[in-house]
């Protein structure tokens, strides 16, 4: 939640955000149904659109520290490497931050306190 609260004045306007809700405890019921809707595991938590010119997509898996990727997660790692697509792992804020720079999210010049 830090982090998209970062993000909703630091990233550059024409980058879209949005988080797949694929970690929560629900109900068994809920759960078949959104599974039969495409719910995937694996998938990673943030997933940015981009201008096409600068690549369209990109993936960040959150983690808290000392967390480790499921079997899922490095299969849908696999799938973003091989088609080139950015995927990137953060166990802190600054580290996302890090990356999210890297991709070029953030506007120019922005501060982060």
């Amino acid at each position: 939640m830090q982090l998209l609260t970062i993000l909703a004045y630091a990233k550059r306007e024409e980058i879209f955000v949005f988080a797949i809700p694929n970690q929560s405890n629900r109900r068994i019921r809920n759960a078949v149904r959104m599974k039969a809707e495409g719910l995937r595991s694996g998938i990673a938590d943030l997933c940015f659109l981009f201008p096409s010119a600068e690549g369209a997509v990109a993936w960040l898996e959150l983690k808290a520290r000392g967390g480790a990727l499921s079997d899922e997660q490095k299969g849908f790692r696999a799938i973003c490497q091989r088609l080139g697509i950015r995927w990137g792992m953060a166990k802190s804020v600054e580290q996302a931050l890090e990356i999210l720079r890297g991709w070029n999210v953030l506007k120019p010049g922005v501060v982060i306190l």
